[in-house]
């Protein structure tokens, strides 16, 4: 069988024509990729995949910000009594205490039957009204057991609470440069069984003129720390294993690099896995220069941690 014949000098040229025009495209949507990720899902529109509420309740519960949860469980409170107090009104003479055509008699006589108050004012007393309060009751008992547990959920949604330095640090030390970052812990209690994992992510351009995100891990000094009480330096060495060994920043830039950061840990009080998450642009990164010490020990053995100097550097 007769191998593959070598493409010809023509074709070689041809193809790099073709590579130069895709080129200059890929690289002029570098910027809106960078956009995407730096912002949050909610200004991330995403065509052909439908993310309806009801689909995925729960999860949409626990993520909308306090304020809209607030405002939307109120709106469903109103919605529901004013529905039932519409139907109490077409029986009007089976509720006493109410006045017949007054709307908001039966809208305050619903409250009371969602919450199962009673305050012995107004009661059903037909048949029509004794069947509408009966599955308002069991409506309101459901309804009620889910927004208990929704606002449990929310109050309980374990948080890492972890700070982050503002900037990313490279320096040598001697013949070998290093990256460096640093984290703390905000809480009096500990982090125990932390994970970092750092990566370089990058838009690389295919052959084919295409864009594709490729992150490639970067070795850390110390990825595993049993115990983060106070502020931990991460360190990654850049030598001749790095990805980042014999990049220019004019070169990253072009690529719209990022540093992203990884934490996962478990809380010692509650016992949960906590995550946290962050990422530098190469705008963000200071060289030659080092973090500020923040934690000094006095006389008497205490110790003092000034996180008003977390994210403070010193040039070199």
């Amino acid at each position: 069988m007769g191998g593959a014949s070598e493409p010809s000098g023509q074709q070689k040229r041809t193809g790099k024509r073709l590579l130069a025009a895709h080129v200059p495209q890929a690289l002029s949507r570098l910027r809106l990729h960078r956009a995407l990720e730096g912002r949050s899902d909610d200004n991330i529109v995403r065509v052909g995949h439908a993310d309806r509420a009801w689909s995925d309740f729960y999860h949409h519960a626990l993520t909308i910000r306090w304020s809209s949860f607030f405002w939307y469980a109120l709106a469903g409170y109103i919605v529901v009594n004013a529905a039932f107090a519409l139907l109490y009104m077409m029986v009007p003479r089976e509720v006493t205490g109410t006045r017949p055509g007054v709307f908001w008699d039966y809208f305050f006589f619903s409250i009371q039957t969602f919450s199962t108050v009673g305050y012995g004012v107004m009661a059903p007393v037909g048949r029509a009204a004794h069947v509408i309060a009966s599955c308002e009751l069991l409506g309101g008992m459901i309804l009620n057991a889910v927004a208990t547990g929704l606002v449990f959920a929310r109050f309980a949604r374990p948080r890492a609470r972890l700070m982050f330095s503002n900037s990313a640090l490279i320096r040598k030390d001697g013949d070998t440069a290093h990256l460096s970052l640093r984290i703390a812990n905000r809480r009096l209690s500990p982090i125990l069984s932390v994970d970092v994992e750092l990566f370089l992510s990058r838009l690389i351009v295919q052959p084919n003129g295409r864009l594709a995100r490729q992150f490639d891990p970067l070795v850390l000094v110390q990825s595993h720390i049993p115990v983060l009480r106070f502020a931990f330096s991460l360190m990654h060495v850049i030598d001749a294993h790095s990805p980042l060994n014999g990049l220019t920043i004019e070169a990253l830039h072009k690529e719209e690099a990022e540093i992203v950061l990884t934490v996962t840990g478990t809380d010692e009080v509650s016992g949960q896995s906590v995550f946290a998450r962050t990422a530098y642009g190469f705008d963000r990164v200071l060289y030659n220069h080092r973090f500020v010490d923040i934690i000094d020990a006095s006389a008497d053995g205490r110790i003092t941690v000034d996180y008003t100097r977390f994210h403070a550097t010193e040039g070199e």
